[in-house]
């Protein structure tokens, strides 16, 4: 599209600008236009208000640029303060805990706010980001905390998660999820005791309700115009703890490992319960706004992310109930639940015109399959003609996926829907 200029009379103006939010909201709700059309329509405008269609991959290597420089210079500039941290005088630590994130963010917003870069201005706020957290880190340092410490990572994510929705920032609200996740593991130190084998086991259950949390907040998201950038991000992220969970579940040793032991569930703390719950219950009433903000549509697709809230729900009182009263063969069910909701998101990706679950599932199944080969066929085969028939599997499964990926993919783009 031409650029923003008197001679363009078709170029959008600010006007435009300010109601087209509101408008696609609208046409949504009145069932005109689905939430991936939404998203391409909204996404095609740039924050300076210019049709960013023809730029859309070159904005996309500029983010990603900048992310990838900003993520050096961070670790860098964390690197050169841990390894001469003996040797900053007190004075110069204290200005760079203290004064140093806040300038950070000051250059950040000064650069995409005031002078227009907004992606080099996001960038660089991101750096503050991570500056935030090494300051956290380090002022615990200078208290003889451990760098271990359950609450650091759980105070850097409540540091950031808010300034991702206030720059609108999808790589602030993916540090964010990052740290989401990791503050659940580093707080674990408190939920299970002492750490052993059988009661490490007791997070991946815990994990997956916290996947399942995450996949709801994006369908929540994914209704209102002010939070839908965000919606692909927290459902991928959901979807793929989930399925990394079930993963580790399917495993045929996992169970040899485990099973007929059981778990001592009595050694699991409050915190862990009040988690997982207070997770579930979240789970499940933005999955309630998602439909209450349907109402009307007739669409069905809330029923649809409701089931798969469901189902999650399900899978992870399996895991609990596996661990308790544990059996060698439950690995077999794993496979099975997996399979099943490799072709619920093809299903899913195919009812409601969205190709990444289409996409998402295939790489799910690929990986698995692929595993299961190597866990079953080097006992049964040579390991040269493991590795042959390996080969053959690989390709000849490569081009069916691919063959059954693009179909579905190109009828979803002949509808007018962006992949």
């Amino acid at each position: 599209m031409p650029p923003d200029t008197p001679d363009n009379p078709s170029a959008p103006n600010d006007d435009f600008i300010r109601r087209l939010p509101a408008e696609v909201t609208r046409w949504q709700a009145n069932g005109l236009i689905s939430e991936e059309q939404a998203a391409a329509i909204l996404g095609r405008y740039d924050s300076n208000g210019a049709a960013s269609g023809g730029s859309a991959i070159g904005n996309r290597v500029v983010t990603v640029i900048t992310i990838m420089g900003v993520s050096l210079i961070g670790l860098g500039v964390i690197a050169f303060i841990a390894a001469n941290w003996s040797a900053i005088p007190a004075l110069a630590k204290l200005a760079l805990m203290v004064i140093g994130t806040p300038v950070i963010y000051i250059i950040g917003w000064f650069v995409g706010y005031r002078l227009g870069y907004a992606r080099i201005g996001a960038a660089i706020i991101l750096l503050g980001a991570i500056a935030f957290g090494a300051s956290i880190h380090l002022i615990a340092q200078a208290y003889h905390v451990p760098v271990n410490h359950p609450n650091l990572v759980p105070l850097w994510f409540l540091g950031v998660v808010p300034l991702a929705y206030i720059t609108r920032s999808r790589a602030l609200l993916g540090l964010s999820l990052i740290l989401f996740l990791s503050a659940a593991g580093f707080r674990s130190q408190e939920w299970l005791s002492p750490l052993g084998d059988e009661e490490i086991a007791l997070m991946i259950p815990a994990f997956l309700t916290l996947g399942a949390f995450l996949f709801a907040a994006g369908r929540m998201q994914a209704r209102f115009a002010e939070t839908r950038q965000f919606a692909r991000l927290c459902d991928v992220s959901g979807l793929m703890v989930v399925a990394v969970a079930i993963y580790v579940f399917s495993f045929n040793f996992f169970w040899e490992e485990l099973g007929g032991y059981g778990v001592a569930f009595a050694e699991l703390s409050t915190e862990y319960w009040l988690t997982v719950g207070i997770a579930g219950l979240a789970a499940a009433l933005m999955v309630g706004v998602a439909g209450w903000r349907d109402a009307g549509q007739r669409s069905g697709q809330v029923w649809w992310e409701a089931g798969a809230l469901a189902a999650m729900g399900l899978t992870a009182a399996a895991m609990w109930l596996g661990l308790a009263f544990g059996d060698q063969s439950l690995w077999w069910v794993f496979n099975l639940l997996m399979l099943a909701g490799v072709l619920a998101m093809i299903a899913a990706g195919y009812r409601w015109n969205r190709a990444w679950p289409i996409n998402l599932a295939i790489a799910v199944f690929s990986i698995t399959l692929f595993t299961r080969y190597f866990e079953f066929g080097f006992g049964l085969l040579g390991q040269s003609v493991a590795f042959i028939v390996a080969g053959i599997i690989l390709l000849a499964g490569g081009f069916g996926m691919e063959y059954l990926r693009r179909r579905l993919v190109g009828r979803i783009r002949r509808e007018g829907v962006e992949a």
